[in-house]
């Protein structure tokens, strides 16, 4: 760096040096802040795409239980295949909840449709 012959650095000198770290700072924060909003819009994306997908399965899911219901009441009349299937079901854990008044409630213990059967709790040490 120089020095001036009475040693005092001016206003003027330090213009230049102040303006352009400014003007680095405002691009910066520009930059940040049009990478925030774009990163707002994939995420508002991602969120609506996902929204989709859970209303998908929620049907899926309602469409399955309906089919379940339906084998379980024609197993209730003495189908026979019905039977199969509903007694296949609880060996793997899975039982139909039936609304109230249409069948027998359903053991405490028994998972409901759909989902995976219970794992027992590992033994306090």
């Amino acid at each position: 760096m120089f020095t001036l012959p009475n040693g005092k650095i001016t206003a003027s000198q330090l213009l230049f040096p102040v303006s352009l770290l400014a003007f680095v700072i405002f691009i910066m924060l520009a930059f940040q802040v049009t990478q925030l909003v774009h990163d707002r819009s994939m995420l508002h994306q991602v969120y609506n795409n996902q929204t989709k997908a859970i209303e998908e399965a929620q049907r899926v899911q309602a469409q399955l239980n309906a089919l379940a219901m339906g084998t379980q009441k024609l197993s209730l009349k003495g189908d026979k295949n019905a039977e199969a299937i509903i007694s296949r079901m609880k060996q793997m854990g899975i039982t139909v909840n039936m609304p109230p008044g249409t069948a027998p409630a359903a053991a405490p213990d028994a998972a409901p449709v759909g989902s995976a059967p219970a794992v027992p709790a590992a033994p306090a040490k």
